[in-house]
């Protein structure tokens, strides 16, 4: 279970940070992805920048990439860069219970993220094990 659970923890975090495309918090019309290949011509050769990959697949090659300090730094509210990999800082402020928000310290995106999504609290998600409905969230 606890293998399960953190491949769980692995997929939401490339989620938020691939499928929410690691926006920053900066205010602009124009969101920062992290496999943004214009800004950074590394990010081409990253296995989880290909999108024609599993999903599972780009989990992997992404968290096997990072160093225990990114991984625990990726567990806060705040997260600074991580330029080798082309994945900017971002502030997410709330657990995005209720989707990505206006409201509140650090979840002002841009322009083009203008309202917000109601998702079940986890732990009644958790206890579905319906892992279709995570995939649904992420997207």
């Amino acid at each position: 279970m606890g293998s399960c659970f953190g491949g769980l923890v692995s997929i939401v975090v490339v989620l938020v940070l691939l499928g929410f495309g690691g926006i920053s918090c900066v205010l602009g019309d124009s969101p920062v992805f992290a496999c943004d290949a214009g800004k950074n011509r590394d990010v081409g050769s990253f296995r989880f920048c290909d999108a024609s990959l599993d999903i599972e697949e780009r989990v992997r090659d992404f968290v096997g990439r990072l160093t225990l300090v990114e991984k625990v730094g990726f567990l806060t509210s705040r997260s600074k860069a991580v330029d080798r990999l082309g994945v900017p800082s971002y502030e997410w402020w709330s657990e995005a219970l209720h989707g990505v928000s206006n409201v509140g310290p650090g979840t002002r995106f841009s322009s083009l993220v203008p309202g917000a999504t109601s998702f079940p609290m986890p732990i009644l998600s958790a206890a579905s094990f319906n892992t279709s409905l995570w995939r649904k969230m992420g997207k």
